[in-house]
């Protein structure tokens, strides 16, 4: 593949489903979107109960709503990050603006950098 601006060979290329499924990068967004599907799925599913004393729901981390909340808006966040970067993936090489392709980038980081300090 030939160099190009920003990790992507020149653009308007045709679309190459086999190559942008080898690459490392699309690899890990897919296995991140599982793992947001499973975070999301288990919170929503059994991070809730209800005893029979009760007559409400609460949270099993600590009894503390918030902690349920924040799992579940973690999991959403990371299962539509996800997606999006993902589509961005498959339209990167038909992008054609250098600058266009840094924003990409450069959002593709921020976002990543902002999702590991949260």
């Amino acid at each position: 593949m030939e160099g190009g601006a920003y990790g992507a060979g020149k653009a308007g290329g045709a679309f190459d489903p086999h190559t942008l499924v080898r690459q490392p990068h699309t690899i890990l967004r897919v296995v991140s979107w599982v793992f947001s599907i499973v975070v999301f799925g288990s919170i929503v599913n059994e991070g809730y109960l209800n005893t029979p004393s009760e007559g409400k729901e609460f949270c099993i981390y600590n009894r503390n709503p918030n902690a349920c909340s924040y799992g579940v808006a973690v999991g959403v966040f990371a299962f539509l990050t996800c997606l999006l970067y993902l589509a961005l993936d498959v339209y990167f090489p038909q992008i054609s603006s250098v600058k266009d392709r840094k924003k990409a980038v450069l959002s593709d980081i921020g976002v990543s950098a902002w999702e590991t300090c949260s």
